[in-house]
């Protein structure tokens, strides 16, 4: 299919993820553009992409200057359509919608408050409550006050997680008060900062619904869990799997529902040993670090996030090819163990797809290899 050339898309970031997201664009004949702050990156050698406008950094201060530049390098588009890749740009494009809706379209414009709210762990306990969705007992810590006190009706282990994205650090798991006050202490920059019970369970047990809403609607919902991920039970999946589950499938679009949400949009949950799921967290306003998984499933998200974003009806697939994605940036020997653990090259049966490999765009995959042999040799 070729898109009109009167509309653009114009992707923030070029890591794998970026990439992914541009790769899917091209398929579908959309004129793709990206902004990257990082030249050496293996996804500016991408062939996805019409031409990469640089920038200082990703902060606010540079970042929101250079869209507004890079748009009146792109007047001859009559529409652009914005798609941010990571929490931070989500976050710097929300507070500046006033200024970027004159010159860009963005799938979420019209729910903003509610995507920048859902980004907030001290929202959620509250937003899971409301829907009747299980959610870890938590609590808030604002300053380094009475710690011992606050979580004296708590139980331990427990996990921390910063308030605001894109903090120093994703998540840590504390065993006791002594050691919560000191991480706290050592993190005290990050605050505030949400602590949880933690619920017990390996990396099998985290499961997330992947969806596509238009208006509140859910176009596509499609589920999976993770094999792997780093650091184990509560970090960035490694290895994660299409994995068909109703019940994910059910509670995310629970949680959800009053939010009239627009855009691409995944909830995390964790299944406790008595079979009960927990919600840990929603990924909004973008689309996923894994996405490379359910685009490799046949579930052209990116592609579906751009036509929301033009007005246009999202299609919904329903071909669709069990997967298994690896991210050989993060744990380039992943994919190997996994095939000799199996004595298969399609573990658990599955389809796989990598970070960076696509044989119609192979130079992103062989600098991103030189990259990582070069790390290894000169370690």
């Amino acid at each position: 299919m070729t898109m009109s050339n009167s509309s653009a898309a114009l992707v923030i970031g070029l890591c794998s993820h970026g990439l992914a997201v541009t790769r899917a664009l091209a398929k579908e004949g959309v004129t793709v553009f990206a902004v990257e702050q990082n030249d050496s990156l293996p996804g500016t050698s991408t062939n996805s992409v019409t031409q990469i406008f640089p920038v200082q950094s990703f902060t606010a201060e540079d970042l929101v200057p250079a869209l507004l530049q890079i748009r009146q390098q792109l007047s001859k588009w009559d529409k652009v359509v914005l798609m941010p890749t990571n929490d931070n740009h989500v976050k710097i494009v929300g507070e500046a919608l006033d200024k970027l809706l004159q010159d860009y379209l963005l799938s979420w414009s019209a729910c903003a408050t509610h995507i920048l709210n859902l980004q907030k762990k001290d929202f959620l306990e509250p937003a899971a409550r409301q829907q009747q969705v299980n959610y870890p007992k938590s609590i808030v810590f604002n300053d380094l006050s009475d710690v011992t006190e606050l979580v004296s009706d708590m139980q331990f282990p427990m996990i921390l997680k910063p308030v605001k994205p894109m903090s120093s650090f994703k998540t840590l798991v504390v065993p006791s008060p002594t050691e919560l006050a000191a991480q706290l202490e050592n993190y005290q920059h990050d605050l505030p900062i949400v602590g949880q019970e933690y619920i017990a369970g390996g990396d099998n047990t985290l499961y997330f619904s992947e969806m596509l809403l238009d208006n509140g609607e859910v176009v596509q919902n499609l589920t999976g869990r993770k094999v792997a991920s780093h650091p184990p039970a509560r970090g960035q999946a490694t290895i994660a799997e299409i994995y068909p589950n109703e019940s994910v499938a059910a509670l995310a679009e629970q949680f959800v529902a009053p939010y009239n949400l627009s855009g691409p949009v995944a909830v995390e949950f964790k299944m406790a040993p008595d079979g009960s799921f927990w919600l840990i967290e929603p990924t909004v306003g973008r689309t996923e670090f894994l996405v490379e998984l359910i685009i490799s499933a046949g579930y052209n998200q990116p592609y579906q996030e751009f036509l929301i974003a033009l007005g246009l009806s999202a299609p919904s697939y329903s071909e669709l090819t069990p997967s298994i994605w690896f991210d050989c940036e993060r744990a380039p020997l992943n994919y190997v163990k996994t095939c000799w653990e199996q004595k298969t090259l399609r573990p658990f049966g599955k389809k796989p797809a990598f970070t960076y490999f696509a044989l119609s765009d192979i130079r992103p995959f062989l600098k991103a290899t030189i990259t990582l042999l070069k790390r290894v040799i000169f370690k």
